[in-house]
């Protein structure tokens, strides 16, 4: 498997080439392309010239051209050659030598003439130029102009050797320049995961990456790391908290469940013990239940289970809870006839974990009150305490699983309850929110959509 490293280097050559590719290609065909026009028009020029030196004097015949009168374009690669109306050569720059251009006949110069045309002379490439003479409107003769091209393809020649010997640098050099700036750039990237490896293979949770002094994606991916490592420790020690919890909770209840078992072997013959004891072993076994049916609802509810909804009256279930609790300190100051789509089972569940929270971190002044109103199709319900309140950076764990308040840690509890409360209520399309100040005490508030009967009628 390829590295990302060597990746990186990889992809950075690629399109480093590729770029470079198109640079050369496109300089290069405008190069051969002015080129190419600029003897097309030097040509074009030539043969111009020639064709009015011999229309000054027209009355002069074509056979009786000299070369002193036509040959003014010597230098070397570049040819003249003049045909009569017979297709036959009447005059020839010097550096032809022994050579000839190819001679058209009348018909093909009148099907060439003007147009420019590459051909392979003596193992060379030659641009001729055709370019009729006429007289009297009539054809008598032709002027071929030519030039070699070795001077265009030994240019271009050059130029491909220069880019080829460029693009093998500049391949080099991206090849190390790319190894080297992902070597460097993923320096903070390899350190965050060897970190990472040694905190699984030490099982250290407590240890961190240390932040770069650099301000950018990197230190944003650690201190993503680093609160990852928060909430995979607090997660950990709150399970563990959890566990050591459930162990304490449900061995009291059971070891009541034992001892009420043997009271019952042994004042089996006694009624009214029998009675008394029968009771306690009930209430221990619904405290046990519920117990077990928290540790249950949040897998179900991660799994994706769902909850059966029917209408029910929320307003019977707040009283129900009221009237069920015993606690002078607990008032129902408010308590409108209200209608909503839920669980009736955990809706009691909600409330009862509202007041029993209430109640159990509240000091003994203090008063609890319960309200519940309609407002714009929703069923407000509040539950609030006065004495001491919550700091607000507890405020933003209290939903968290297994969270629970240092300063309440004495007090018997999963820390699940207010887990499971926001579930049941998120499930009711609802949503629940909590207000806490040392000076006003605490507030939970929840909100329910409200369910409205359609008239059959």
């Amino acid at each position: 498997m390829i590295s990302l490293k060597w990746r990186l280097t990889l992809w950075y050559v690629v399109f480093t080439l590729l770029g470079l590719l198109g640079l050369m290609l496109i300089s290069y065909s405008m190069l051969s392309l002015s080129l190419q026009n600029e003897i097309d028009r030097t040509l074009t020029e030539r043969a111009n010239h020639v064709v009015d030196a011999l229309t000054i004097t027209p009355t002069l015949p074509i056979n009786g051209v000299s070369l002193g009168t036509t040959d003014e374009f010597s230098e070397p690669g570049v040819f003249l050659q003049i045909l009569n109306a017979n297709g036959e050569v009447v005059a020839r720059s010097f550096n032809l030598g022994t050579r000839t251009l190819p001679l058209p006949s009348l018909h093909e110069m009148e099907e060439l003439a003007p147009s420019f045309h590459t051909l392979r002379i003596d193992e060379q490439s030659v641009r001729i130029y055709y370019k009729l003479l006429t007289r009297d409107g009539r054809i008598a003769g032709a002027v071929q102009v030519g030039q070699s091209l070795i001077g265009l393809e030994t240019t271009l020649n050059q130029l491909r050797l220069i880019y080829t010997v460029g693009a093998i640098v500049v391949l080099l050099f991206g090849l190390i320049t790319g190894w080297s700036v992902s070597h460097f750039g993923l320096k903070p990237v390899v350190r965050l995961t060897n970190t990472a490896r040694d905190i699984v293979g030490a099982e250290d949770l407590i240890r961190r990456v240390p932040p770069p002094r650099t301000k950018d994606e990197i230190a944003v991916l650690t201190a993503t790391f680093n609160h990852m490592l928060d909430r995979l420790q607090s997660l950990f020690e709150g399970q563990r908290q959890f566990l050591a919890e459930v162990a304490h909770e449900l061995r009291t209840p059971l070891s009541s469940m034992l001892g009420n078992v043997d009271l019952i072997v042994r004042y089996g013959e006694d009624a009214e013990r029998r009675t008394e004891t029968i009771r306690a072993l009930q209430r221990t076994g619904r405290h046990v239940t519920r117990l077990l049916d928290d540790l249950l609802l949040l897998p179900q509810s991660e799994a994706g289970w769902h909850l059966q909804m029917r209408p029910v009256s929320l307003d019977d279930i707040l009283i129900e809870v009221y009237e069920a609790s015993i606690d002078p300190k607990l008032q129902l100051q408010t308590c409108e006839r209200t209608l909503v789509l839920g669980d009736p089972d955990r809706l009691r569940q909600v409330l009862i974990n509202l007041v029993d929270n209430a109640i159990k971190y509240s000091a003994s002044e203090s008063v609890i009150t319960l309200d519940l109103w309609r407002q714009e199709q929703r069923i407000w319900t509040q539950v609030r305490n006065t004495g001491g309140g919550i700091s607000s950076e507890n405020l933003s764990h209290l939903f968290e699983p297994y969270y629970r308040l240092n300063q309440h840690a004495q007090q018997s509890g999963t820390g699940l309850g207010l887990t499971i409360v926001r579930w049941i209520v998120q499930e009711h399309g609802g949503e629940i929110s909590v207000e806490s100040s040392p000076e006003h005490g605490t507030t939970v508030k929840f909100w329910l959509p409200e369910h409205v009967l359609m008239d059959k009628s």
